[in-house]
């Protein structure tokens, strides 16, 4: 399902980024003293872009997260490790995050979908909550990810070790023969962005919980109205943190994945076993078509609105 996760985050970033930017640009007007009714026109056909995407692709990650939570606690409470090894783990660590970063847009950037019009604040307070919910749910993939990175392991030296440092060599040295294995600065690279994603994500949701909980709580409180006073300057460095380092992110998670099924095809060339991930089967085609309905109603508001 890579291209699925692929067309998802491109999707989200480009709709965000033309509509964020759409809303920033100097408005011309018109000979008749009105505004731009193509500009106008365009933004309304980006924002329900963007309500349509964030519905397809909130649900789509809420699939995702689901699915890695069933099969990691699976493998961690010793369940069943049928087809979980170490390289599935890591790439169902890295899809949980990079589902997840793409929905960041339209949470986290102020007044993105501003269009009264077309949003009610409720339809925002019911985005943020279906976030909140898979960000939650996100969480058991982050745990599971941190004890397989830091935790306690079964290779080593001493008392409670499994197999020893150099049984652990000659098992790698005759099953891994001529195959490209991941380098330790690969490894190191994936462990930091891997980290460093879920980290800041969970900050910028907790901020806003928060936040949220301060506006509705203690309204009229010293410190919210000098949040309110601030809030101008600290959006902006807000935007410019999203858009700078959730695709950075996201484009270390899609490397992430395709470093380890590479690693993995290899494995099984030298098993004599067939690898069908890079095939278009039944995942690969329902990651794609789950997010038709954005260009669709993209169209559909450019024809008719």
């Amino acid at each position: 399902m890579i291209c699925g996760y692929i067309l998802q985050n491109v999707l989200g970033l480009t709709l965000s980024l033309a509509l964020f930017s759409l809303q920033r640009a100097p408005r011309k007007v018109e000979d008749n003293n009105t505004p731009n009714s193509a500009v106008d026109h365009l933004s309304t056909v980006l924002t329900k872009g963007c309500s349509c995407y964030y519905d397809c692709a909130v649900f789509f990650t809420f699939s995702i997260q689901v699915a890695s939570i069933v099969v990691l606690a699976r493998l961690d409470f010793g369940v069943s490790a049928s087809g979980m090894g170490d390289i599935t783990a890591k790439i169902t660590w890295a899809v949980s995050l990079l589902t997840m970063l793409p929905l960041m847009y339209v949470t986290f950037i102020p007044n993105l979908m501003r269009n009264r019009l077309l949003e009610h604040g409720s339809k925002q307070n019911l985005r943020f909550l279906l976030f909140a919910v898979c960000w939650l749910l996100s969480l058991y993939p982050f745990y599971s990810k941190m004890m397989g990175y830091f935790g306690p392991t079964l290779i080593g030296n001493g008392p409670n070790q499994a197999i020893s440092d150099q049984d652990w060599d000659a098992i790698e040295a005759t099953c891994l023969a001529d195959v490209e294995s991941t380098s330790r600065q690969e490894i190191r690279a994936m462990e930091f962005f891997g980290v460093a994603g879920s980290l800041l994500l969970s900050i910028c949701t907790l901020l806003k919980i928060i936040w949220l909980g301060a506006q509705r709580q203690h309204r009229d409180s010293r410190f919210v109205q000098i949040l309110r006073k601030r809030r101008p300057i600290q959006n902006s460095k807000l935007v410019a943190i999203i858009f700078t380092t959730a695709p950075i992110l996201a484009i270390s998670q899609i490397w992430t994945i395709l470093r380890l099924r590479q690693f993995q095809a290899q494995i099984s060339k030298n098993t004599g076993n067939v690898n069908s991930d890079g095939e278009w089967t039944f995942g690969q085609v329902v990651g794609v078509t789950v997010f038709v309905p954005v260009v669709v109603e993209c169209w559909f508001s450019w024809q008719h609105d």
